[in-house]
């Protein structure tokens, strides 16, 4: 399955937003729906395919805002992206409400804070993408352009804007979005990181228990 570090992020983002909401309401914006079948078109990465990120570990806080809401990202990863754990949440009325994502052994698993339940599914990478040498033909196919190097987060990140599969401008650090910019319902989402180290903690990539997951 080929996957864009990019397009990937800005998917990340419906998904946050949905994620804070009841379980109910969680029905995925067409926009995302959309987006979702496409996966399998995207570019391929041209770096080493056993590393998802160029880097081998790292933590990174977001701060995300859509739709009038703040959400937080924080996400450790370490294995150059094969372990992943995410959490995502709003606070409102001092309460923090969200969820969790782990991934690791090829699996996904995702779970909300007051849930004895959650899912499973396979997890697909994909190399790194490596837009300092991507290839004319995905520049074009995509729409790819490069708009030189600003600084996020006190990292030097590479400034790129994308037109398909849906509009986007991402800062890019080491294959991480540092700060992404797009619109969903026409509502602009932003996306970026406040917090960044290159050292994670290993506890993090743990099931938890008292969580059975379902798989799918």
């Amino acid at each position: 399955m080929k996957r864009s570090t990019i397009i990937l992020t800005i998917i990340f983002l419906a998904f946050a937003i949905v994620s804070c909401k009841s379980k109910k309401e969680q029905n995925l914006p067409d926009e995302v729906e959309s987006i979702l079948e496409e996966i399998e078109d995207l570019p391929q990465g041209t770096a080493d395919p056993k590393k998802v990120f160029s880097i081998e570990q790292g933590y990174v806080k977001y701060r995300n805002l859509a739709a009038g809401q703040e959400m937080t990202r924080e996400w450790w990863f370490d294995d150059y992206g094969k372990k992943q754990f995410e959490d995502n949440f709003m606070t409102i009325m001092g309460q923090k409400a969200g969820g969790y994502t782990l991934v690791l052994d090829g699996f996904r698993y995702t779970w909300s804070y007051d849930e004895s339940e959650g899912s499973k599914m396979k997890f697909y990478s994909s190399a790194a993408t490596d837009y300092e040498n991507i290839s004319a033909k995905d520049k074009e196919r995509y729409g790819i352009e490069k708009h030189g190097y600003e600084e996020v987060a006190g990292k030097r990140c590479l400034k790129v804007t994308v037109e398909k599969p849906m509009k986007a401008t991402v800062w890019v650090w080491e294959s991480i979005p540092l700060k992404t910019v797009s619109s969903f319902g026409g509502q602009e989402v932003i996306m970026e990181a406040i917090e960044i180290s290159t050292s994670t903690e290993s506890s993090k990539f743990e099931l938890p228990a008292g969580v059975n997951f379902v798989e799918s």
